[in-house]
């Protein structure tokens, strides 16, 4: 006894870690699931906003693991940013070296569920956290990154695929061949929390997204050769695809690099065999011969074939892109005339839609809803004339028409399910369409611009007897310019 009254009473030399808060109870209270994914794209600036500074600096305190200054850091970046999701995850980290373990769990739940295929699976193996892992909190943390991994995979698969940008697209200041980037990444937009979650992690250089059977190919760049006047082409220098799978979004294979072209095209052969295509310039709106490739996607190799490119497939410049559909449309009867093909009447089913106005239907712009009830089409207008303006009109099994918008666009169209038809309008929106109801149901507006399958500089068609005015930037991405702060 008195050697334990003693040895209770001695000092030590190093401070008491600080306890965690309800650390005695062997089980953490379950944390309620939070909102998943942010309310803006533009949320995902947070690199290049007020906080990136105090993040740099925390950055630099991790490496020689100076936990408290890293703290501060980190503390001052949320401070000015809330949504900067690097300085929460680095901020849960210095925390729990701290032994700060329920301070730790707030702001590691924050990246989680903000994005989760980027901070939720590194969670589990990141050896920073691994004794934050042991501890109640940490068990905790991992039972509700279980819980927002089946959320994200079951939204996911009801929800509005779509690309956005996290801000506006700008031409390098300077000619020649340069970093550049798109500025968008692959979001599935949940249309019941109105948020959008996100699906791939490519530094923001997606242009657009090709869907096989069983996989997905995404096409971006991160080069292009800026050229001097307005009277040459802008190429994509090194564009680049990569194959994920689209139900935990991992790579398959390597990444494929593609040689300088001005047009990339993308699209799956027989057995979901990823066929690639490249195109040189021919003036300033022209195209030479395609190069038509098959890829080996385990090795990333391309192989030159003698074959055309398969359609559907994604068609993509600097300037603009489309889903090309194959020549008969499934479900459709219809003769179609000229490139870019139209035609004056669509039979499905047992109607026929007589075309309106100009009495030319744009092939591409074609759509039927699963089960043939309904029919979505644009009217085929000239770019360049003034006075003309697309309109897109829905037809029922009656033949029956129904207009829902005139605008300047594209009118890409994908119907979600039998009855909701999603749409690009000319304002950089898309737009979702309820033929139960006969009326809009929704609009999705990011100020960036939002689209269903590939990014254009300009929602509405260009006039290719025009140059393209856009908006020219001090540099590049890669030397992190300063962007407008997100409010």
């Amino acid at each position: 006894m008195v050697a334990l009254v003693v040895a209770c009473g001695k000092k030590t030399d190093a401070p008491a870690a600080k306890k965690d808060a309800g650390a005695a109870n062997l089980v953490s209270a379950p944390i309620a699931l939070p909102p998943l994914g942010v309310d803006r794209i533009a949320r995902f600036n947070f690199v290049w906003n007020e906080g990136s500074v105090a993040y740099d600096k925390a950055i630099a305190a991790y490496k020689t693991k100076a936990w408290p200054q890293v703290r501060a850091a980190c503390e001052l970046a949320v401070a000015k940013d809330p949504f900067h999701l690097d300085a929460r995850r680095l901020l849960a980290i210095a925390l729990s070296q701290q032994g700060e373990h329920a301070a730790a769990v707030d702001h590691i739940v924050a990246a989680i569920a903000g994005d989760y295929w980027k901070y939720g699976p590194a969670f589990a193996t990141d050896p920073e956290f691994e004794a934050f892992r042991a501890t109640p909190h940490g068990q905790a943390v991992t039972a509700l990154a279980s819980q927002i991994h089946d959320e994200y995979v079951k939204r996911t698969q009801t929800a509005l695929w779509l690309i956005g940008r996290r801000s506006t697209f700008k031409w390098p200041a300077k000619d020649g061949v340069q970093p550049s980037s798109s500025r968008g990444e692959l979001y599935a937009y949940d249309r019941d929390s109105h948020r959008y979650l996100r699906l791939t992690h490519t530094d923001h250089q997606v242009l657009g997204v090709m869907r096989g059977a069983n996989e997905l190919a995404v096409l971006g760049f991160d080069k292009i050769d800026h050229p001097r006047g307005d009277t040459a082409a802008p190429l994509l220098a090194r564009a680049w695809i990569t194959v994920l799978d689209p139900i935990e979004w991992k790579q398959l294979g390597k990444r494929i690099e593609l040689p300088s072209a001005r047009a990339v095209a993308v699209g799956y052969g027989d057995g979901d065999h990823l066929i690639v295509g490249t195109a040189p310039a021919a003036g300033r709106w022209g195209l030479g011969d395609w190069t038509v490739s098959s890829v080996d996607k385990l090795t990333a190799k391309l192989v030159k074939v003698a074959q055309p490119l398969p359609s559907p497939r994604l068609e993509a410049t600097l300037d603009e892109g489309r889903v090309v559909h194959p020549a008969a449309i499934a479900g459709v009867e219809a003769a179609w005339n000229g490139d870019p093909a139209t035609a004056s009447a669509l039979k499905f089913g047992n109607s026929t839609a007589q075309v309106p106005e100009t009495h030319a239907a744009a092939h591409d712009s074609v759509a039927v809803a699963p089960g043939g009830a309904h029919i979505a089409f644009a009217i085929a207008v000239d770019p360049c004339a003034k006075d003309a303006v697309p309109s897109l009109y829905v037809a029922d099994g009656k033949g029956a028409l129904k207009h829902l918008l005139t605008e300047r666009s594209r009118f890409a169209t994908r119907w979600l399910d039998a009855a909701t038809l999603a749409y690009e309008g000319g304002d950089g929106a898309l737009r979702l369409w309820d033929a139960t109801t006969g009326r809009e149901a929704m609009r999705i507006d990011d100020k960036a611009g939002v689209a269903l399958d590939v990014l254009s500089l300009a929602s509405a068609p260009q006039c290719k007897q025009a140059t393209t005015a856009v908006e020219t930037s001090a540099g590049s991405d890669d030397a992190l310019p300063p962007e407008t702060p997100t409010p």
